[in-house]
């Protein structure tokens, strides 16, 4: 048997999906814990669209959007309280974005990342610093510094965007582009 707060998400995550889906986002996590008496509900929400090859790195999300959805998701949770008995008691609604420390687990998180510096630690523990270009599935193409270099995603232990404060080499940026669309017409 879970966790009275295992049970919470669980029983939430239809719920808040449906309200985030038809707000247009993706549901990139729900998190349930107690907080004292009260519990705290985390939704972190992202947009659905990665950047098309011609595009620059993915911008962030219109904050008026993510407060609207907040008013929404917490009606949603309050008429699901009401209506199946509450689960979760008082409680504290936190809706955000993923930050740049998100980590890159799903083929989706790499997509958004288009063109953005990354460090990546391998199973073997090999390091790789690099720039995001194409991704599939199976293997994200990096850019680094003696070329584009293939990496297979199962063998990525950890990834993460760095924060930079210069535009990308154009060399680079081209180099990606022309890869990704290459591989986009096979």
């Amino acid at each position: 048997m879970g966790s009275p707060t295992g049970a919470a998400a669980t029983a939430l995550t239809p719920v808040v999906a449906d309200v985030v889906e038809r707000a247009g986002f993706v549901l990139d996590d729900l998190d349930v814990r107690p907080a004292g008496r009260r519990h705290v509900v985390r939704v972190t929400v992202d947009t659905p669209d990665a950047p098309a090859v011609d595009d620059g790195p993915a911008g962030g999300v219109d904050l008026d959007a993510v407060a609207a959805l907040s008013r929404d998701v917490s009606a949603a949770v309050d008429a699901h309280e009401e209506s199946h008995g509450a689960v979760l008691g008082e409680y504290t609604l936190e809706v955000s974005t993923p930050g740049t420390d998100r980590p890159l687990t799903e083929p989706r998180h790499w997509r958004k990342a288009w063109l953005r510096r990354v460090a990546v630690t391998l199973e073997d523990g090999t390091k790789i610093s690099g720039r995001v270009g194409a991704v599939t599935d199976e293997a994200v193409t990096l850019a680094v510094e003696k070329g584009l270099q293939e990496v297979p995603l199962a063998t990525v232990s950890r990834a993460g965007v760095e924060v930079e404060f210069k535009p990308a080499p154009e060399a680079q940026v081209e180099a990606l582009q022309d890869d990704r669309r290459e591989k986009e017409q096979r």
